[in-house]
């Protein structure tokens, strides 16, 4: 398959270009940071092409032969809709376009740039692919109301870092809900809505997810019918914790077309 991505949600990630701008305050300690310094490369305030666009089409073929569907976390280290990545955009549209057994898993923190960036064809929204919106804090579940307008086979919400008790969130319009707490080194600490969030950039630390938001989270989703998906607690590295809810409730939504997931 390729990439086989740590990340329990999905089977791979892909990155035809990396680099963002921290635009909210789940963007703060945002992993970005952390990968791309390993590569030498500036996390912020410029995009790069990767070398990785060849590699769905390679996968389809695999996927095809397998009749089965995969998940594919498009833009992990960056944001698909980001306005540097427009002239690249286009060619992107061709690729998932052309590999049907890709479920593109598209997270963006930025869905009002969605509408003008979407393809001629796009119609209803290809069965391949899901778009998502990140928001793991009240102040920013507006961007919940803006995904809505927009149409697509399957809507989602990553409420990671859940920052916060999501006292207001409605989830109509939504098929699928992701969770979990912030990784990362350093001492751990509870967020404060009233702060400017960008204050943060240079502290080092992750911020605390109570359980009890996360379970919160939880009944609403189930309350709605939806498939959860509890990714981890806080904690220093990644993956932890995921029995935390006191199982693992690790859901995705049905394949398209009534097909099964790859294993």
């Amino acid at each position: 398959m390729g990439v086989i991505s740590n990340i329990g949600w999905t089977h791979s990630t892909w990155n035809p270009w990396m680099g963002c701008d921290k635009i909210a305050p789940e963007c703060a300690k945002c992993y970005i940071s952390r990968v791309l310094l390993r590569m030498k490369r500036q996390p912020w305030g410029e995009l790069y092409q990767t070398k990785t666009w060849g590699d769905p089409v390679r996968w389809e073929i695999k996927a095809a032969a397998e009749n089965r569907y995969y998940r594919v976390f498009t833009c992990s280290l960056s944001d698909f809709f980001h306005v540097k990545a427009d002239a690249w955009r286009p060619h992107v549209w061709d690729i998932i376009r052309n590999t049907p057994h890709m479920v593109y898993l598209i997270l963006t923190k930025r869905p009002e740039l969605i509408a003008k960036r979407l393809p001629p064809d796009w119609g209803v929204g290809y069965s391949n692919v899901w778009l998502g919106v990140s928001s793991g804090c009240n102040q920013t579940l507006n961007k919940m109301d803006t995904l809505r307008q927009i149409p697509c086979a399957l809507r989602f919400l990553s409420a990671e870092p859940l920052l916060e008790n999501l006292t207001s969130i409605k989830l109509d319009g939504f098929g699928w809900v992701i969770t979990g707490g912030e990784s990362g080194a350093g001492n751990e600490y509870l967020w404060n809505s009233e702060q400017n969030w960008r204050n943060e950039f240079n502290i080092c630390g992750r911020r605390t997810m109570a359980l009890s938001w996360a379970m919160n989270l939880l009944g609403i989703t189930k309350g709605m019918g939806l498939p959860f998906f509890f990714k981890q607690t806080t904690a220093p590295r990644p993956g932890q914790g995921e029995d935390a809810l006191g199982r693992v409730i690790q859901e995705f939504p049905l394949a398209p077309n009534r097909g099964e997931w790859a294993a």
